[in-house]
């Protein structure tokens, strides 16, 4: 009896996740509610539970499952960080006093575009970063370079060869706009970032604005989720 519920959580676990990769929050929501009626005390599916109820602006939900979470676990840094969030705060990096505003991490038609940046650099792993994390970068001839900064050291993370993205982001140089690159997610060996201009150079797509956040679980890719910029983050 025991291993067959065993076998049901790993099965709904994994359902769960893949409804959240496909952005299915509805039938996510379900299969980690299933889970959490046999296993009320599962900290993975409340962690998951609640980021489903970010991505659906159930925001009083979120904030009560993430909140059991720390009464369980008072220093689990996924809850922590969503509640800081959902709080509209800022996110403070690990080791680091600098902040992280959320605002940072919205996507906004015109002015910003994500870009994919290979991972060429061997001293880097997906811990030393954050969501929200700036990186600086070199605009050169063909390419972007884009730099971490690493215990004051400065680490070519890899390039942006997009020519795309290289002539827009030169556009908005040569008229003097201010161009920020932040972190959003670590997959594999690829990193997205989220280029912003101070002025629209980039061609408007029909986008949600969304932040983006760390993934719930262990074996959790990076999901995105959507704050309400007016209260939350």
């Amino acid at each position: 009896m025991l291993s067959l519920m065993s076998l049901s959580l790993a099965v709904l676990t994994k359902k769960a996740i893949e409804a959240s990769l496909k952005q299915k929050w509805d039938e996510a929501v379900k299969l980690n509610s299933e889970i959490l009626k046999v296993y009320p005390n599962n900290i993975d599916a409340k962690i998951r539970l609640g980021r489903c109820y970010l991505q659906t602006k159930d925001f009083s939900k979120a904030k009560k499952l993430f909140k059991e979470v720390l009464k369980v676990d008072p220093i689990n840094s996924i809850a922590l960080k969503n509640l800081e969030l959902l709080k509209n705060q800022k996110i403070e990096l690990n080791g680091d006093s600098k902040l992280i505003s959320a605002k940072s991490l919205l996507k906004e038609p015109g002015t910003t575009y994500e870009a994919s940046v290979t991972i060429t650099a061997k001293e880097v792993k997906e811990e030393d970063f954050i969501p929200g994390e700036e990186l600086t970068f070199k605009v050169k001839k063909n390419n972007i370079e884009i730099y971490k900064n690493k215990k004051s050291e400065k680490i070519l993370l890899g390039t942006i060869k997009s020519d795309y993205v290289v002539q827009k982001v030169k556009c908005a140089l040569d008229k003097k706009a201010d161009v920020k690159i932040t972190f959003i997610r670590w997959r594999e060996k690829e990193i997205t970032v989220l280029i912003k201009s101070s002025i629209p150079v980039f061609k408007p797509d029909k986008v949600e604005i969304r932040p983006y956040l760390r993934r719930g679980t262990i074996e959790e890719p990076e999901l995105e989720i959507e704050a309400e910029d007016e209260e939350m983050e």
